[in-house]
């Protein structure tokens, strides 16, 4: 093989491996964002149709996520967005809670005055769409915003890649729990959850690692058991049926 002929090949393998990195963010951030329901299918084809390309980057798309539990792979070709389990949903939150905690830790020496500030902003945005109406999928974009900032901001590559998928892995919780919206129930929430993220910003400022971490966790376990009473579940495990 001459030198041009290798060029050429380097060259069309770099732009593959682009393709299937830009393939796999796209189908990831579609879910980071409830676009899809828990229990939802989709094929391969299907998704390369959408996003205007081969089945080949999808397939290999599908097959990470696939290895991340982020989708679950099916027979003729489709895959599905995991269904409502309550077991999977807990383990999924408990380690969320141990993680962003850490994550919440570290970014109080990582983060600069400016970076607390979007923080701040972020949260602030969160609160307009527990009482504008939005769209599902913007809805979740927001409320997942200030964890993505946290992922960004805590310092580790690592930590933060773990957070983002256990996020994507959550999303269609959301978004389900949102459609099933309770204004009664929402405002309840709504009132104790803005305390908690007024006194998370107060940890960061006063960089007090200790009640940034702390602070974290009693707000996500507040909105995990918020998505289990609008999805029904709170009081409800595996091995009995959900309430219709």
């Amino acid at each position: 093989m001459n030198e041009n002929a290798k060029d050429a090949a380097s060259s069309n393998g770099t732009q593959s491996e682009t393709l299937n990195i830009q393939v796999y963010h796209t189908i990831r951030d579609r879910i980071f964002r409830g676009e899809w329901f828990p229990g939802t299918r989709l094929t391969l084809r299907s998704l390369a149709t959408e996003l205007g390309t081969s089945v080949q980057p999808v397939r290999d798309a599908i097959g990470k996520l696939t290895v991340e539990r982020v989708l679950i792979l099916r027979p003729n070709y489709s895959v599905q967005i995991p269904g409502i389990e309550r077991s999977s949903m807990d383990e999924i939150f408990a380690m969320r809670n141990i993680l962003e905690a850490e994550a919440a830790r570290r970014c109080v020496s990582s983060m600069s005055d400016a970076d607390i500030d979007e923080i701040e902003q972020a949260i602030l945005a969160t609160r307009e769409v527990y009482w504008l109406e939005t769209a599902i999928s913007s809805r979740v974009t927001t409320i997942q915003h200030v964890a993505r900032l946290i992922a960004q901001g805590c310092g580790s590559n690592t930590l933060g890649d773990q957070i983002m998928n256990l996020r994507a892995r959550t999303a269609p919780y959301y978004a389900a729990a949102l459609a099933r919206n309770d204004d009664g129930e929402e405002q309840e929430f709504t009132v104790f959850t803005i305390r908690i993220q007024d006194e998370f910003v107060a940890a960061l400022r006063r960089r007090d690692e200790v009640a940034a971490a702390e602070i974290r966790k009693v707000d996500l376990y507040t909105f995990q058991h918020y998505i289990y009473r609008l999805l029904g579940i709170e009081n409800v495990d595996d091995n009995h049926p959900r309430p219709e």
